[in-house]
């Protein structure tokens, strides 16, 4: 089993990232949405959703601003994950969205006007191969001239500024985290324990640490063709040593093999 499979769908993980920030998802979806500029009715795919935070704040940002919204789907390999998400949908009274289980390795057998990959959901794959066959299913699923979006971490200021270490408590249970970097990998290992805890759980995550101009490469591959690259969720540009994060906008070349858009 992949570190991803055992991880994502572990209670642990919800406890841990219980807080992570809406209002920074918000911040990224407006910032897209207003840089993108799709058209109404547009399909989009939030590529490796999680609990489905990006998805709903651009759902509910399109349905504000077209009458008739935007037709998003989110997918992610985690059951738990997508169960979370299609349970916040159905709360919020949102019909024309759609969570699933599934690969992101494997395409949808369909076309998207736009891909979204969010959030440092790149780079789970040992090989770069299999992190590649992310970037060919996308370049499948994208009608020509699609929109592509990779928002990853900026591995240069990783490398140089990782905490290899941090602890706490949540919930009445003792986190312990140790980050090192391995075969140019950031590895994150993770410890639970406590009272409340029959015996001590451990996972771990590690994503690869790609830079831009592997990026620029691959991407060019796949007939991906970046357009902009920015450092922060507020269109700042992109500087390896300082930025927080890579954010990519990309759009498939015409004669890529993709379907027509319609």
């Amino acid at each position: 089993m992949d570190w991803f499979e055992e991880w994502f769908d572990s209670p642990f993980y919800e406890i841990l990232y219980a807080d992570r920030d809406e209002e920074e998802a918000a911040l990224l979806v407006d910032f897209l949405e207003d840089y993108l500029s799709l058209q109404e009715r547009a399909k989009v795919l939030d590529l490796g959703c999680g609990r489905g935070r990006h998805a709903i704040h651009l759902y509910k940002k399109a349905a504000k601003k077209h009458e008739n919204g935007y037709q998003v789907t989110g997918v992610d390999l985690s059951e738990r994950a997508v169960t979370t998400a299609r349970e916040q949908a159905k709360a919020e009274g949102l019909e024309n969205i759609r969570f699933e289980v599934r690969d992101m390795r494997n395409p949808l057998p369909e076309k998207f006007d736009a891909i979204l990959n969010l959030f440092t959901t790149f780079g789970y794959f040992k090989s770069d191969e299999e992190n590649i066959s992310v970037l060919k299913s996308v370049k499948q699923m994208l009608v020509a001239n699609g929109i592509f979006v990779i928002d990853y971490l900026n591995a240069a200021k990783v490398r140089n500024e990782l905490q290899t270490s941090d602890e706490g408590r949540l919930k009445s249970i003792n986190y312990r985290i140790h980050r090192y970097i391995e075969e140019d990998s950031v590895y994150k290992d993770i410890t639970f324990s406590g009272d409340n805890i029959e015996e001590t759980r451990h996972y771990s995550e590690r994503v690869k640490l790609y830079d831009l101009d592997w990026f620029q490469e691959k991407m060019s591959a796949n007939n991906l063709i970046i357009d902009d690259v920015f450092g922060d969720y507020k269109g700042e540009e992109f500087d390896p040593e300082k930025s927080d994060r890579l954010l990519i906008i990309s759009h498939l070349k015409a004669d890529g093999k993709s379907g027509d858009k319609k």
